[in-house]
C-alpha cells in the first residue's frame, strides 16, 4: 500500500509519519510530499528574486525532509504556481503517485472546538482517497 503524508517538518507531520509507517509494515511505501507557496515561504528570505528565494527554501525543505525520511521513502517538494492552493496539489500529487491514502496532521483552528485547519479540512471534502488525520 502506498501512503502519501503531507510534510512540513512540524511535530504533526512528524506524527503524520509515525503513524503511516506503522500502518505501512515493510512492505508499504511512503511519500513525504512538502507543497511550497512562493508567497507565503519566501516571504523572509532575502534574495535578488523570488525564483532564488524559492530555491533556497527549496533545499532548505529537501534537507529538512531528508534528516527525518525513513529509509526507502521518496521525498518530493513541489512549489506552487500561480492560482494552484496547497490542498489542490497535494491531491494532485496523491493521484500521480497513486498513492492508496494520504496521511495528514490535523491543526485546529484556535478557540475553535472541532474544527480542522483549512488544508485539512479541503482534503477531507475534495479527496477521493481515503484520508487518515493524525492530531497534532
Amino acid at each position: 500500500m502506498r501512503f502519501l503524508v503531507a510534510w512540513d517538518g512540524s511535530d504533526g507531520a512528524q506524527a503524520a509519519l509515525r503513524q503511516a509507517l506503522a500502518l505501512a509494515g515493510s512492505d508499504g511505501q511512503i511519500d513525504l510530499v512538502q507543497i511550497l507557496n512562493p508567497l507565503i515561504d519566501a516571504a523572509d528570505v532575502r534574495a535578488p528574486s523570488t525564483r532564488e528565494a524559492m530555491v533556497i527554501v527549496s533545499e532548505r525543505a529537501r534537507a529538512a525532509m531528508g534528516r527525518q525520511a525513513p529509509p526507502g521513502a521518496s521525498q518530493s517538494v513541489i512549489l506552487l504556481d500561480r492560482g494552484q492552493d496547497v490542498p489542490d496539489r497535494l491531491l494532485q500529487e496523491a493521484e500521480r503517485l497513486g498513492a492508496a491514502i494520504i496521511v495528514i496532521a490535523s491543526r485546529r483552528a484556535v478557540g475553535l472546538r472541532g474544527m480542522l485547519g483549512s488544508v485539512t479540512q479541503q482534503i477531507l471534502q475534495d479527496s477521493t482517497l481515503p484520508v487518515l488525520v493524525v492530531r497534532a
